[in-house]
């Protein structure tokens, strides 16, 4: 056994009795050090038993006594063509194992890159809402400095108030980099923050007024009789409404009319009858609880609706209608994974009468 534990062995060759140990024992015993030595039985009191036992314990050969020097060479040539055969099945099950492995880390990196790609995009087109805002705050403030020949009065309160508008739309780009840069740190959506919905309505309403999404267009922003706590970060549920608000203002090409309602669901609230059906889609969280009591925000528009290709599509990442280098098509699948992270739930219904979205939230009891 000790040698065996020292220095590699390829074949042993036992008997059945033997001082101290049995042969089976020691079979027994050579297989816990490695598996792989084969292992010849030797026995002048052969029973079916003691055969089947060293079998079962792996000898893979059962001579009895008496034997000649030819049959036992015979047996051990065959016992180390069947070692050399199991050391390079190892080695290649070892080299498989290690591609498998590679593989599979290739594989994660890939799927690593992806996701960080998907992030991305999300980064830019979650920046590229509040950078318009800034650039036309920007030009405004650009304009009224050429055309003033002093600063005073109502001109500077102007020019304050278009100072902080712009502080805030920066301060808001900030937050959006760092949620995303602790996503890729942690793979995990940032903590939902519990937030005001009419406050961020009123965002809404003051980002879209300077947006040239709303040049030529009416946009109607109605909040609550009284104010609920929405369960989703602000910055999440702002970027939803704005991703819905903006498409429906960019619905169709003429001048039309976007409305966005907020209203509280009561608790029990029925979902049942919100399958997929023409016209009509409901995505839902798995953790969507339809007995929470929750606030739904609609964004309606009075266009054409969609079309059936585009409805069906609608929420497919990098989908969109725009020409090349004018949509990403991230903005419903960011609406989409917004609002399932937030365990809640989108109604689309599309018509000759226009498209309606409704955002379902739970809200802070």
């Amino acid at each position: 056994m000790r040698l065996a534990r020292e220095h590699p062995v390829d074949i042993a060759i036992l008997d059945i009795l033997m001082q101290g140990m049995s042969g089976v024992e020691v079979l027994r015993e050579l297989k816990q050090i490695d598996e792989g030595i084969e292992v010849i039985m030797l026995t002048a009191y052969e029973t079916l038993e003691t055969a089947r036992q060293a079998l079962r314990l792996g000898a893979c050969e059962y001579l009895n006594k008496p034997f000649d020097i030819p049959t036992l060479r015979s047996a051990a040539a065959k016992a180390l063509e069947k070692r050399r055969a199991n050391v390079e099945f190892r080695g290649i099950k070892t080299q498989f194992a290690d591609l498998q492995k590679e593989l599979h880390d290739r594989g994660e990196q890939a799927e690593m890159a992806k996701a960080a790609g998907a992030i991305y995009g999300s980064v830019i087109h979650d920046l590229n809402s509040p950078l318009t805002v800034i650039n036309g705050f920007i030009e405004l403030l650009h304009r009224q400095v050429e055309s003033a020949s002093k600063l005073e009065g109502d001109e500077l309160a102007r020019m304050r108030s278009g100072i902080a508008r712009i502080h805030n739309q920066v301060n808001r780009c900030i937050e959006i980099s760092r949620r995303y840069i602790g996503f890729l740190r942690t793979g995990q959506p940032d903590a939902s923050d519990i937030v005001g919905v009419n406050q961020v309505l009123s965002d809404l309403q003051e980002l879209l007024v300077k947006h040239p999404s709303c040049e030529g267009n009416e946009l109607t922003v109605r909040d609550l009789d009284s104010n609920v706590y929405a369960t989703i970060h602000g910055t999440d549920l702002l970027q939803v409404l704005l991703n819905l608000t903006i498409n429906a203002l960019q619905s169709m090409p003429g001048p039309h009319h976007v409305e966005v309602v907020a209203q509280t669901i009561p608790e029990h609230f029925d979902a049942s009858g919100f399958g997929d059906s023409p016209g009509t889609r409901f995505i839902a969280s798995e953790q969507f609880d339809p007995s929470a009591s929750m606030v739904g925000i609609s964004v309606r528009d009075n266009g054409p609706g969609m079309p059936e290709d585009v409805f069906k599509r609608a929420f497919n990442e990098q989908f969109t209608t725009k020409p090349p280098g004018k949509g990403t098509g991230l903005g419903l699948g960011i609406v989409k994974r917004l609002v399932s992270h937030s365990k809640g739930a989108i109604l689309l219904i599309t018509g000759s009468q226009g498209t309606t979205f409704t955002v379902f939230l739970p809200t802070k009891s």
